[in-house]
This record gives C-alpha cells, sequence and structure tokens, in this order.
C-alpha cells in the first residue's frame, strides 16, 4: 500500500484582512474545512478552520463583519515538509492535537493533510492490510505441522517484504532453552543461539529481550541480536510472539515432536527429541524476520496492525496442525501397550506387501496370543489383564529388531510384521521372543506364555496383505491346538489339521469371508451402475463423450508411474470414472457455452465438485473417492476450487485427476477451443508444473510417456490413443479373473 496520499487536500488561501463572512463563504465554494491565511506579502500568516469560524459566530454572533480572519486565525502553525509519509503525519497531527497539517516547501505551502483525509487513508491501508494478511490462510491449508511451520516461514516474509525468516517454538518448560520445533528461511542465526531470541526464565515468551519493543504489541524493529549481526544479517526486524496449544506427548512419555520434526525436503528443521516425559499442553515461541525494506520512514502502525493479524492466523492454523498431528499419533498407537495400533499395521504391511511384490523381497509376518488371557480377567481382574498386555509388548518391543513393527492386533493378540524376513529366520526370532516372554510373571508363580503362528508372503503369487495375515492366523490356530506355548509356521496342509474342537471357529471365518465378498460384490454393482450413467449423460454431448474414461486411463499410467499400491490406484480408477457426475446440477448451456463465461457462470460450474460430494456422501464406501472427486479442481499454490487446499493437503488422487483431466481436455475438442496435440498439451501441463499442478505428478506424467514410447518404438510421435492403448493392455496382460470370478473368489464359491 503507498504510504503517501496520493492527493493531500488543496491550498486555498485568503488574507488576514478579510472578514470571517468571506472566509465561511469561500470554505462552502470550495468544499473544504481550512484556509491558509496570508499576510500582506501574501507569506503564510496563520490557519483558519471551520471550527474557529464556528466559535466565533457562538461567540460574537453580531460582529461577523467587523471581525477579520487575522483575528481568530491559528498562528502558531504546525507543518511538515513535502515527503513527510502520511503515518508520521498522523502522529504529528495526534501529538498536537490538531485536525489540519499544512506541507510547507520552504516559505511555501504546498498542500495541507487533514485529518477526514488521513483517516480514510488510514482505512484503506488497514483494508489493504487485512486482505494480503489474509491470504495467508489460503496458503496454511496444510494440516501437517512440518509443512505448515515451513509454508509460515516461506508466506509471511513477503507480507512485511523481509529477506530472512525464523520460526521457533519452545515447549512449556521453564528450563528448556533449545526449541522443539525450529524452521528456517535463509536465517542466518546460529543454531545454538536461536533461543536468545527471547527469554527462557518465563512461559510463554512474550516479551522480547533485544532490541526496541513496544509494551502494548511486543514487536520490535531496528536493533538486532550480536550473534545475528556477526552473522550478517541486517535490519530492521519483527518479532511476531505465537503460542499455541494441543501438543501433547502420548501417555508413555514419548514426545509428539520426536515423531513430528526432522528433515524435510526444502526447509531446514532442526530435530529436537523431547527426553523428558513431561506432557506439555503448548508451544510458545516467535516469528523473527530481518532485512525488512529500509525505508526513510517505517509506518510502525500499519506494520504493528499487520502483526496483530497475521499472529491471530498463525495462531490458528498452527494449533489446528499441532492438534492433527496429535490426534494422528493418538491414531497410529495402541493407547494402553504403546505398541502401534491396528491402522498403523494395516498401512506397514500394505506398503510392505508392495515392496515386495516390487523387488521379489520376502518378509513374514508373526500372530502372538496370549495364552488363558479371558482365565487372567475373570480370576485375577481386568486390571491384571492390562498390567500383563503392558508387560507383554514391552518385553517384545525390547526383543524385536528395529527395522519390525509391532501392533496390537485387538484383544490380547499382537502382530510382528518383519521385512526382508524369511519364515525360518522369524520362525528363530520368535523363538526367543517367546522364551523371554516366558521369564515374566503375571502374578506370585503364575508365568507368561504365547503361542505364535508365522507365515511369509509370497510376493511371486501376487500375495496380499491379508492373505499372510490369514496364514499367519492358520498357523496361531495350530499353535494353540498344540497345547499353547509355542509357535508354528504356516504350511499348506494346515487347514486340513484343525481339531474338531475349532469347527465353529472356521465356520466364523468363512462366513466373515462370505459377507465380505458380498460388501464388495454390492461395491461393485454400485459403482458399474453409476458408471453407466456417466456414461449416458457423456453420449448426449459429442464434445465430452468418453471424456470420464479417458480421464481414468490417464490417471491410472500417472498413478502406475509414481508407483502407487494397487488399492490407491483402483481408489483413483473409480474417482476417475464418476468425478464429472456432479455436472448433472449445472445447466447445459453453461457447459457447452462456447464463449467466455461470466462470473457468475464460474461460480455456477464451480459447485460440480460439491454436488458429486452430495450424491455420493451416503455411500460409505466411497469415502476415499469422495474425497479425490471434491478435490480434483484444487491447485498446487492453492487457487483452485472449492476449498483452496494447496499443496500436498490434496489428496494425490485428486493431484493425479488434476492433470489426467487437463490432459484429456486440452487432446479433445471443446466448442471453445479446437484439440490441441499431446506434445501441445504436454507443453502447456509443463508450464504449470508447480504452480497449477503437483511438480510430482507432472513428473509422472512425462514417465509414463517415455515408457509408452520405448514400448511403441514411436520415439518422436505418440498420441493420446497410445497411452489409453497401454494401459488396455498392461490390464489384460496383468488380470487374470474377472470381476466376477474375483467376487465368487472373496465368498468361497
Amino acid at each position: 500500500m503507498n504510504e503517501f496520499l496520493e492527493k493531500p487536500a488543496k491550498v486555498i488561501a485568503i488574507s488576514k484582512n478579510e472578514n470571517i463572512i468571506t472566509a465561511a463563504a469561500k470554505m462552502r465554494a470550495e468544499k473544504i474545512s481550512c484556509l491558509i491565511v496570508n499576510d500582506e506579502n501574501g507569506r503564510p500568516a496563520g490557519l483558519l478552520t471551520e471550527r474557529d469560524i464556528a466559535n466565533c459566530v457562538a461567540i460574537s454572533p453580531n460582529n461577523l463583519k467587523n471581525t477579520t480572519v487575522g483575528q481568530i486565525m491559528t498562528d502558531r502553525i504546525v507543518s511538515c515538509p513535502p515527503d513527510t509519509p502520511t503515518s508520521i503525519a498522523r502522529e504529528i497531527m495526534t501529538s498536537h492535537g490538531i485536525r489540519h497539517l499544512p506541507i510547507v516547501d520552504g516559505d511555501t505551502v504546498v498542500g495541507i493533510y487533514s485529518a477526514r483525509d488521513l483517516m480514510q487513508q488510514q482505512l484503506l491501508e488497514d483494508r489493504a492490510a487485512a486482505k494480503e494478511v489474509a491470504m495467508l490462510s489460503a496458503c496454511l491449508k496444510s494440516i501437517d505441522l512440518n509443512e505448515a511451520a515451513e509454508i509460515v516461514t516461506k508466506e509471511v516474509p513477503k507480507i512485511f517484504q523481509a529477506g530472512k525468516c525464523s520460526l521457533c517454538l519452545f515447549k512449556d518448560d521453564a528450563k528448556m532453552e533449545i526449541p522443539s520445533l525450529s524452521c528456517l528461511n535463509e536465517c542466518l542465526c546460529p543454531a545454538e543461539n536461536l533461543f536468545c531470541i527471547a527469554p527462557v526464565d518465563s512461559f510463554p515468551p512474550s516479551k522480547i529481550i533485544i532490541g526496541e519493543t513496544s509494551e502494548e504489541e511486543n514487536f520490535t524493529y531496528d536493533i538486532l541480536p550480536e550473534h545475528c549481526v556477526k552473522a550478517g544479517a541486517k535490519g530492521p526486524r519483527l518479532v511476531i510472539p505465537l503460542t499455541i496449544s494441543g501438543y501433547k506427548g502420548n501417555r508413555n512419555g514419548t514426545s509428539a515432536s520426536s515423531f513430528m520434526l526432522g528433515k524435510t525436503k526444502r526447509g531446514n528443521f532442526v530435530d529436537i527429541k523431547d527426553k523428558s516425559p513431561a506432557q506439555n499442553d503448548r508451544m510458545a515461541g516467535y516469528l523473527c524476520m530481518c532485512g525488512l525494506e529500509n525505508k526513510k520512514y517505517i509506518n510502525r502502525e500499519l506494520i504493528c496492525y499487520k502483526a496483530k493479524l497475521t499472529k491471530e492466523i498463525l495462531t490458528s492454523h498452527l494449533t489446528n496442525a499441532s492438534l492433527y498431528q496429535r490426534a494422528r499419533l493418538t491414531s497410529l498407537t495402541d493407547a494402553l501397550t504403546g505398541a502401534g495400533s491396528r491402522k498403523l499395521l494395516e498401512d506397514r504391511l500394505q506398503a510392505e506387501a508392495a515392496r515386495a511384490k516390487r523387488y521379489q523381497r520376502p518378509f513374514s509376518v508373526a500372530i502372538i496370543d496370549l495364552d488363558n488371557f479371558k482365565t487372567i480377567n475373570d480370576v485375577l481382574g481386568h486390571s491384571t489383564g492390562d498390567e500383563a498386555l503392558k508387560k507383554l509388548a514391552a518385553c517384545m518391543k525390547q526383543q524385536k529388531r528395529t527395522p519390525d513393527v509391532l501392533a496390537r492386533y485387538g484383544g490380547d493378540e499382537f502382530v510382528i510384521l518383519m521385512p526382508e524376513t524369511k519364515a525360518e529366520d522369524a520362525f528363530t526370532l520368535m523363538e526367543r521372543i517367546r522364551s523371554e516372554i516366558q521369564k515374566l510373571h503375571i502374578a506370585e508363580n503364575i508365568s507368561m506364555t504365547v503361542s505364535c503362528g508365522i507365515a511369509q508372503g509370497m510376493p511371486e503369487n501376487n500375495d496380499g496383505s491379508g492373505d499372510v495375515i490369514r496364514r499367519a492366523d492358520l498357523a496361531l490356530y495350530e499353535a494353540k491346538s498344540n497345547g499353547r506355548n509355542c509357535v508354528r509356521l504356516w504350511n499348506k496342509n494346515m487347514s486340513k489339521l484343525l481339531n474338531p474342537d475349532d469347527i465353529e471357529i472356521e465356520k466364523i471365518k468363512k462366513l466373515k469371508r462370505r459377507v465380505a465378498g458380498l460388501s464388495e460384490q454390492a461395491e461393485i454393482m454400485f459403482i458399474q451402475s453409476i458408471w453407466g450413467f456417466v456414461q449416458a449423460l457423456e453420449a448426449k454431448d459429442p464434445y465430452v463423450r468418453r471424456h470420464s474414461e479417458n480421464v481414468m486411463y490417464y490417471s491410472i499410467g500417472i498413478a502406475q508411474a509414481l508407483e502407487l499400491t494397487g488399492k490407491k490406484i483402483e481408489t483413483i480408477r473409480r474417482a476417475a470414472m464418476i468425478h464429472d457426475i456432479g455436472k448433472i446440477g449445472v445447466p447445459d448451456a453453461v457447459i457447452a457455452k462456447p464463449g467466455v463465461l461470466t462470473q457468475r457462470e464460474k461460480t455456477i460450474i464451480e459447485q460440480h465438485p460439491l454436488i458429486a460430494v452430495r450424491i455420493l456422501e451416503k455411500m460409505s464406501f466411497l469415502e476415499d473417492e469422495v474425497a479425490i472427486i471434491r478435490g480434483h479442481h484444487e491447485k498446487w499454490n492453492g487457487h483452485g476450487y472449492p476449498d483452496g487446499l494447496s499443496k500436498t493437503s490434496i489428496p494425490i488422487g485428486s493431484r493425479i485427476l488434476a492433470v489426467a483431466d487437463s490432459l484429456e481436455a486440452l487432446t479433445s475438442s471443446r466448442p471453445y477451443h479446437k484439440s490441441r496435440t499431446l506434445d501441445d498439451a504436454v507443453e502447456i501441463i509443463l508450464d504449470a508444473s508447480d504452480y497449477d499442478f503437483d511438480p510430482d505428478v507432472v513428473k509422472g506424467l512425462l514417465s509414463w510417456i517415455v515408457k509408452v514410447q520405448k514400448q511403441t518404438g514411436k520415439i518422436e510421435k505418440i498420441t493420446t490413443e497410445d497411452l489409453i492403448e497401454s494401459i488396455k493392455k498392461h490390464e489384460s496382460g496383468s488380470s487374470t479373473e474377472s470381476s466376477e470370478q474375483a467376487v465368487n473368489s472373496a465368498i468361497g464359491v
């Protein structure tokens, strides 16, 4: 915002010998509230305001003709030079209690600042500042604390035209001198001096101990810490104190920072792991910026206003990110035992199965069950049962290898995932763990024992994460059938060796598989029905015929190039198939309009992702697909719709769908443009990389194209038809079961 008033009040002069009636008439004619009073030589001698005239009228209403301007004018003029910015002018007028301030160049009055004009100017400055700071909210859609911190140190300095920035947050610990979270953006301050910016003997560190500080706002501008000056930092600087809440360690004393902090791709994070068992409700610290634009005058009032707004936005978003991290950590950790949660196990197991399949490497899974747990609870009480589970988990944590993943599977069952491990080696490890567990005591003279079943993943057989768990479960029942307190490896004959006592359990498992299969069949039928509906809608418009189908193939190709898991690719496939179903609520005249859309028409068409969500939100099994569809028009820079998400806060499926959708639109004919070649379309998408599109997704598209070029031998010329055909061939070659066969297999037919 320009600090100088573009048009100060114009200068109208009057002689000191004129009467005040003439002065009042001149003010009314010129629509001004102040006159410069000149002496006999035409030099400024005073100032006459409408308030001076009003006072005279109130005191001597019958003597106005005989009262001259010189008798009632203010002869002690407070003025300022022409280069005085509005912020300084306001300070001068406030300190002297005046409403008009002449602008004097030598002996000539060249303009007048009026209180009314300056108030209007301040209002414009405040509005512009609020709008500028409010844009920060759109950037801070990320719910990851590390990423939010990185965005803060990148975007906030732009608001204040600062060259360098550091964000440091300290835990609620008076003796803590090292920040728990630190993100630096070209900051020259040495890491060991980060705490010197604010006191550590009180919490929160709300007063800055170095530099000039406003007691009201706690912001400082001019003086830099000595260690910063030695490192080459330059002023002016600004420090914004911050306090965020909702930041706690887990129940077992492991701090959230030990999970969250670490090196990121671009941000320079200082990784400080809390070695104290203290549980912290909040963190406080500061955002420090130096190298602000060094003007002759600094509008401190405006900077303070921006800083206050920035502080409120950062406090809100960083607190939300902290609460999200806390909730995420809770979802990945079993509250009772401190082992991983079932969700953590499922995520890691799925990733390990995909990795093993890609590189044809072994991995093993062991299911461990605490023997006679029901009896322990019934006889010794549930509190003793809980203590037994804690002891069991602690022992397995200590005995397992570092890369192994321990998780509580449910009740008294635990699972250990062992990457790069054959079944025989897993057996040796679990035998050692079993013998160590046997040394534990639940109560006096009562030892703890476990039964364990082990299965090795078989990537050569397209083994999924669910398959290896089922085999390990069969091995566990074999161990229990053989008197408990033993370890068994799965083999192909185990399903035939179940004892009669276990037949009900097998029936339950079989029914469970059938129910899961029926649910999958229902989902498939729903998707097929809605897919048929989408195709029927697109068939009515020759411009969008096969649009969703093509987007689906492009999305699959990009997802495969990014090496996503099979489950994620299937989710993206289904989302792409129905991503435009919300356009059923958009008038045909808007969709098929050949010209430029009006703002109202743009608003209408931008509603189609939300319409799709409204249509599909009741289908709980489409939860992931709905999230992708909602965000497929979001942009990498945060300027998309409907939510204004940015970067990795946009689901990966949405980012892939955005590139695929644009590729299809660019290479197809539309009422408003002709179809482009694949090369031209890719060039346009490349140009928008890291702006509209995720650069990694764009790289995935290029990688896929290069791969198809090599497969087809068309190094120079390749078409979208070649891309689509490559996906069709890949799917027909890798899939040997139809949808119906897959359903039959799932339900045991």
